[in-house]
């Protein structure tokens, strides 16, 4: 039987024509990415934030405007299509309008300036100026002024525009002359991490520095003493309320004494304790070596460990206040290291900004117990028996700062210790800390006396505290000793920092500097250029920084900033080998606050030759032009 034939579903076909024209339309797509996706990804980096950026400025209050110059690396800069040539350079002849496109949008949009609360209005730009970055220029206000007025950048440059520097000039005119400078930077967009560099050039030619991070807020250059009084007030509260382990000491501190009359005892031996030590840093008596500020942080957790676990074993209110007075000489070091950058806003007034913030700790104190002694004693009346609940809070505590004490001692114990030469130097800080010894001595004599009276009311009347005279006349010598070891520091030891000749650096950092150097500089730089008579005019007598940062932003000339932390550090160990100044056991560091203690050596000996060299730059200053 023949079956019928079933009718199979009908294949569609593409047809020829269809395919080619996908295939063409496919290559055609392709061909545009590769044509696209290199120039995208040449913007995307041209316009890449940079990591950091470091900001320099000049203001000076004239008698009718406030002049300010400004520098920033122009890689800072974006969405702004400067004409190039070339390798990315800058076509100098055609970026005039370009530059001051950057200067308002980078430059003056984020300044704003005030008299008080009298705003300044928005800033003029008079002039700009593409700079390279080898340009030394910026290095004075009278330089940069002179620059920026008379030498542009030279036509045939062909640098990468985004290793260049723009150098902005602005002007705020004011009918009459600035009385309470408030400069207000918003300049942290520049890069990931921005610092800014501020020097306020004063009438009389002296020259005040600033340096902040970010956005800092209302700064106000030259504040009355009520200014800087508000000022540190705040600062003491929000190192106070902001710290942990300061609030968990005071915690541990009252929690088993929450009457009055203790709490007055204690508080005022924690605060005797830390405005000692606050203010002995504040004047530079701390060592200034590497090892010493995590050595506080251990100890402040170490504290914190002891006073919960003597919660638990039972305290005593005779040991606690000592205790108080002890740990209260370490945390005013940790107080100090708060304090010490913001100091520099403290304008003149640098002992009634230190009151201040002592205030400002005392009354975030004085807030901190207010609001939890009440809820500790309505805890323990209510919820848990009162030794139960001081267990368990003095347990937790002092699991945590076991482990903070832990953490630090790991970061402590990588920090070199060098011992410190045997010199004058060193004599006086002996002498200074044993007249503190002595003064201490006398404090804690007194305090021992006011604090068994005031929490004995009863017997205060009828029982005399037997005690020595000795720890009072001990008190008084020492604050005679203390005033003339300070004004002999002022006279001879604060004008002769450390020396460059007493050996900063190892000379196994001299010699990986001279592997960096040779690997990435010499071929824009020469050894000549940094060593001999050349170096001595431009660097003896400055602080040791000036060299270190001047290095790190110029060198290598092809990529300023490029090379790592280290290897600026070992260039700079080697330039100071070039030009005479002994190794030593001290490893050189990049800490701007160390640094700056350290003075390339003014006096250069030779041969039994001793040739003086300049130091003082002030007659730069000594008229605005």
């Amino acid at each position: 039987m023949d079956v019928p034939p079933v009718d199979a579903a009908p294949v569609h076909r593409q047809p020829v024509h269809a395919t080619r024209r996908i295939v063409r339309t496919l290559l055609a797509v392709l061909v545009a990415l590769a044509i696209v996706l290199p120039v995208a990804w040449r913007t995307a980096l041209a316009h890449e934030v940079p990591q950091h950026v470091a900001v320099r400025a000049y203001v000076a209050p004239l008698s009718d405007r406030v002049r300010m110059l400004v520098q920033i690396p122009m890689d800072a800069v974006r969405d702004v299509d400067f004409p190039l040539i070339g390798q990315d350079a800058l076509d100098v002849p055609r970026a005039a309008p370009f530059l001051a496109d950057a200067a308002r949008l980078w430059v003056a949009d984020g300044i704003r300036l005030r008299d008080g609360a009298r705003d300044l209005g928005t800033a003029q730009v008079v002039a700009v100026r593409a700079t390279l970055p080898g340009d030394r220029a910026f290095a004075s206000y009278a330089d940069a002024m002179r620059a920026i007025r008379e030498a542009p950048l030279d036509t045939t440059v062909n640098v990468p525009h985004g290793q260049l520097r723009l150098e902005v000039w602005l002007e705020w005119p004011t009918a009459t002359p600035v009385g309470d400078l408030v400069i207000e930077p918003q300049w942290a967009h520049l890069g990931v991490r921005t610092s800014t560099v501020l020097n306020l050039v004063r009438a009389d030619g002296g020259v005040r520095p600033y340096s902040f991070d970010g956005n800092p807020g209302a700064v106000r250059l030259d504040p009355r003493w009520w200014h800087a009084a508000a000022r540190f007030v705040g600062e003491g509260m929000h190192h106070m309320l902001g710290g942990l382990d300061h609030l968990l000491f005071v915690l541990c501190l009252v929690l088993p004494f929450r009457q009055l009359r203790p709490l007055i005892g204690l508080v005022t031996a924690f605060t005797v304790g830390h405005s000692f030590t606050l203010l002995a840093s504040a004047f530079g008596w701390t060592p200034d070596a590497g090892w010493f500020a995590p050595l506080v942080e251990v100890l402040i957790a170490l504290s914190i460990v002891f006073m919960a676990v003597e919660n638990m074993l039972g305290a005593s209110l005779e040991r606690r206040w000592r205790f108080a007075f002890a740990f209260g000489l370490v945390h005013g070091f940790g107080f100090s290291a708060a304090l010490q950058d913001a100091l520099q806003l403290a304008g003149s007034h640098v002992l009634v900004s230190l009151a201040a913030f002592n205030l400002g700790v005392e009354l975030a104190q004085v807030l901190v117990l207010v609001l939890t002694v009440p809820l500790l004693d309505q805890l323990f009346r209510r919820a848990v028996p009162e030794r139960a609940g001081v267990l368990v809070a003095s347990a937790f505590v002092a699991h945590e700062a076991w482990h903070w004490m832990r953490e630090r001692a790991a970061d402590l114990s990588a920090q070199p210790f060098v011992l410190p030469a045997l010199d004058a130097a060193l004599a006086l800080t002996v002498a200074r800390w044993l007249t503190a010894a002595l003064l201490m001595l006398g404090v804690w004599w007194l305090m021992e006396s006011l604090i068994r009276r005031w929490a004995t009311p009863h017997s205060a009347s009828t029982t005399r505290v037997s005690g020595s005279p000795v720890p009072g006349v001990a008190a008084t010598l020492a604050c005679v000793v203390l005033a003339s070891s300070f004004a002999a520091s002022n006279l001879h030891a604060q004008t002769a920092p450390r020396s460059t000749m007493a050996g900063v650096y190892t000379a196994d950092q001299a010699t990986k500097g001279r592997e960096v150097f040779n690997g990435m500089c010499l071929g824009c730089h020469t050894t000549a250029s940094h060593q001999g008579t050349a170096f001595q005019l431009k660097w003896f007598g400055r602080p040791l920084f000036d060299l270190y940062d001047y290095l790190s932003q110029a060198m290598p000339k092809t990529a300023p900033g490029s090379l790592t932390e280290d290897e600026y550090v070992w260039v700079t160990a080697y330039i100071l080998r070039l030009n005479g100044m002994p190794a030593g056991k001290v490893e050189l560091n990049a800490e701007p606050k160390w640094l700056k203690t350290v003075r390339v050596d003014s006096v250069s000996v030779r041969n039994g030759a001793s040739v003086q060299l300049p130091t003082k730059h002030a007659p730069l200053f000594a008229r605005h032009p």
